[in-house]
């Protein structure tokens, strides 16, 4: 289990204040929050390139060193790929995994190398040189490299930043076979909360330094008290209903001529899976409801909330 406790950093102002959560064996944890919140920070202090001003890092209930005291930047039991996937360029595919593996001895380095190009499908480029292959297979080739000695923590930075939808359908596959053939608990950063919430056991939001009590992907979706955080996770609606302000997701709604909004018809899109229908919310502005088939003409709803229906207890 990995333990982070009371971490803070500051540089010419606070960056992180107070950081503290737990990541047990095999979860993938979800940290999202807007660019400049602090999460590749935050990951710098976890993986051991950065010392924090305060706190202390736990791994299997055992301390880890001060970053400033490792001769070489890094821990060994916690990698991180970072956005610029740190490869060799001129070097092929198996020379860069070989190379990370390098403290194996011989016969048990040519197993594992084998063994990662075949778990992330690198075999048909294992002669190609790191500069000459796409975004993706760079992706797949850095995170062969970070695993090469079986650390008990991955750190992803941002992973599907300037990958195109393909190829984030490609890394959420693997991730979550990381997951399970490679035993790793996974921390997952992203500014893009849709993302990491299909793959996550758990999120945090982090704002200002500052990072939320953990949530399970339904209610961080559907809790939409904190605007900014919501937003972060996709369309959120808001209202004004009797003087009160109210928000709600465009999946909660129902149609019914008795319904509290009165909504005008403007135009539907359709986004692959779903509809997403725009209506004018008179006096207040733009409501967007999704839907399985196109909604094309003026309507009353009612509003469904759906975290309230859920007990508390399940953030615990």
């Amino acid at each position: 289990m990995l333990e982070i406790k009371n971490i803070s950093v500051d540089f010419d102002r606070p960056i992180l204040k107070n950081i503290r959560f737990k990541a047990k064996r095999g979860q993938i944890i979800g940290l999202v929050g807007k660019s400049g919140a602090g999460k590749s920070t935050l990951l710098n202090v976890i993986s051991g390139h950065l010392s924090p001003k305060n706190g202390m890092l736990y791994l299997n209930r055992e301390a880890l060193p001060n970053a400033a005291t490792l001769l070489i930047p890094g821990f060994q039991e916690i990698k991180l790929v970072s956005q610029d996937y740190n490869l060799d360029p001129y070097h092929t595919v198996e020379e860069n995994i070989r190379e990370a593996a390098i403290s194996l001895p011989e016969n048990e380095k040519i197993r594992r190398v084998e063994q990662l190009i075949k778990l992330l499908k690198l075999d048909t480029i294992r002669n190609v040189k790191a500069n000459e292959t796409s975004g993706g297979e760079q992706q797949r080739l850095s995170i062969a490299r970070a695993i090469a000695l079986k650390p008990d923590v991955l750190l992803l930075d941002e992973p599907f930043s300037n990958l195109d939808a393909h190829l984030r359908a490609m890394l959420f596959k693997y991730i979550l076979m990381l997951r399970e053939k490679e035993k790793l608990t996974i921390i997952l950063v992203s500014h893009e909360g849709q993302d990491v919430l299909g793959l996550s056991d758990a999120i945090y939001f982090l704002n200002k330094g500052k990072l939320s009590p953990k949530k399970t992907p339904f209610n961080a979706y559907y809790q939409l008290k904190h605007l900014s955080n919501a937003m972060l996770l996709g369309i959120v609606n808001q209202t004004n209903i009797n003087g009160q302000k109210i928000r709600f997701r465009p999946d909660e709604y129902e149609i019914t001529p008795s319904g509290i909004l009165s909504l005008t018809y403007t135009h539907t899109v359709f986004v692959g899976s779903q509809y997403l229908n725009y209506y004018l919310d008179i006096g207040q502005g733009t409501i967007i409801l999704s839907s399985t088939i196109p909604l094309t003409k003026n309507i009353n709803v009612s509003i469904n909330h759906k975290y309230i229906k859920v007990k508390k207890k399940a953030d615990s």
